[in-house]
């Protein structure tokens, strides 16, 4: 068995662009269901979040691995939430350019712009957190195995050959 070393950026970019798209599917069926007792449970997302997921995670990613030994876990949450913001705003920004920002937190009390509300602090606290302790944690544990054994007339270099004598 050959270990051919770690995930790539790219493949973790896929796991964190999936997960942060499922995690926003389910969180907004589970608001649906709070807040308008809906069972259905319709979550919903837009296709832009793979892109915003992906690349919000590798950033964390990157300030876990920069910050883990020089600041507490509070503090780098924190660092976490001020990024998640400043990536949700700006993303936003530039969507709505186009009419294609899929949020809006205009009817939130604490909203600015309309693109990111304070009201979702606690949640993104939690998300960042389990981003670090989970996410991150185990998807950096991944890597690539090439578990079939060669042929048995197969050596490294190709076939082996019997000399004649």
């Amino acid at each position: 068995m050959w270990d051919n070393g770690p995930v790539s950026v790219y493949f973790r970019f896929y796991i964190y662009a999936i997960h942060g798209y499922f995690t926003e599917v389910m969180f907004t069926a589970a608001w649906e269901f709070v807040v308008n007792f809906n069972l259905k449970f319709p979550g919903v997302t837009s296709v832009w979040s793979l892109f915003i997921y992906g690349t919000s995670s590798l950033v964390i990613e990157k300030l876990y691995s920069r910050l883990k030994d020089k600041c507490s876990l509070p503090f780098r949450v924190a660092i976490y939430i001020v990024w998640i913001y400043t990536w949700e705003f700006l993303t936003g920004l530039i969507l709505r350019q186009f009419d294609a920002c899929p949020w809006d937190y205009s009817p939130f009390e604490w909203n600015f712009f309309g693109l990111i509300t304070l009201e979702y602090a606690p949640a993104w606290a939690i998300g960042a957190l389990l981003t670090e302790k989970v996410l991150i944690k185990h998807t950096q544990r991944l890597h690539f195995y090439d578990i079939t054994p060669p042929p048995k007339n197969q050596v490294a270099n190709g076939p082996s050959k019997k000399k004649k004598k």
